[in-house]
């Protein structure tokens, strides 16, 4: 069989463009949030248009105070431009986390069933779908599954999910690698012990992390209150400035 030799396509000028203006880690993200990119251009593109209506704000008090104030235009494109990657990074933070907790579920669970049965690891991820609630994590497991079964002898399958489901950490590889070793090479009763000693301290991290992520929410109301309230601050300032610039003016 000839190996199939897959050909880049070379991107657009417009592509290039979209990927220049992107920050470091923009197009890893997308990625990892399960897009392409289709869906990064598009990103861009709404994410551009959003940027450039933002600036027409300044054009009011630039028309109708004065003309040095149409430079807030780029004051707000810059913010809108961010603003956009902020949000886009946020979201991306709590799919990871939301893998992370799914993740350590998993691991405990598949290890509790090895465990307590005589099961092969493919009757055991059978057994996990009816406890596993709908969504992404369970529609990976179910194609594991599948891949499994088409692909017996082939750790493909096993890396696949570490990638999908886990975000391809060393850990998750380590993890499925193992379970692709007890399933076509040794019955070994010493890697379930293994594997229960690397979900054990995962699940530790876990609860570490939760804890972090409750703490970091908690911790930012009071710089939310406190932005809300120098919001009118900087307002109150700004017009005492053009204030005592006017009067200057008009003294001059």
């Amino acid at each position: 069989m000839e190996e199939v030799v897959e050909i880049p396509v070379e991107r657009t000028r417009m592509q290039r463009f979209w990927h220049l203006v992107a920050e470091q880690d923009l197009y890893e993200m997308v990625e990892k949030s399960g897009f392409g990119e289709y869906e990064f251009y598009l990103f861009q593109k709404r994410r551009m248009r959003n940027s450039l209506i933002s600036t027409l704000a300044a054009a009011v008090p630039a028309l109708l105070i004065s003309p040095w104030l149409s430079l807030l235009g780029l004051i707000f494109f810059v913010y809108s431009w961010r603003n956009a990657y902020t949000k886009e990074k946020h979201e991306y933070n709590g799919l990871v986390y939301e893998k992370q907790i799914s993740w350590y579920v998993f691991q405990r669970l598949i290890v509790t069933y090895l465990q307590d049965s005589n099961d092969s690891v493919i009757k055991t991820f059978r057994k996990l779908l009816d406890r596993l609630e709908e969504g992404e994590f369970k529609n990976n497991l179910y194609r594991l599954i599948i891949d499994i079964t088409e692909n017996p002898q082939s750790v493909q399958p096993y890396m696949h999910f570490a990638e999908v489901a886990a975000g391809g950490t060393d850990e998750a590889r380590t993890f499925m690698t193992s379970l692709y070793n007890y399933t076509n090479h040794t019955s070994d009763s010493s890697i379930i012990d293994e594997l229960s000693d690397i979900a054990r301290k995962a699940m530790m991290r876990g609860i570490e992390d939760i804890r972090k992520h409750k703490e970091r929410t908690f911790y930012m109301y009071p710089t939310k209150i406190t932005m809300v309230n120098f919001i009118p601050m900087v307002g109150y300032m700004a017009g005492a400035a053009f204030d005592i610039f006017s009067r200057n003016m008009n003294n001059l």
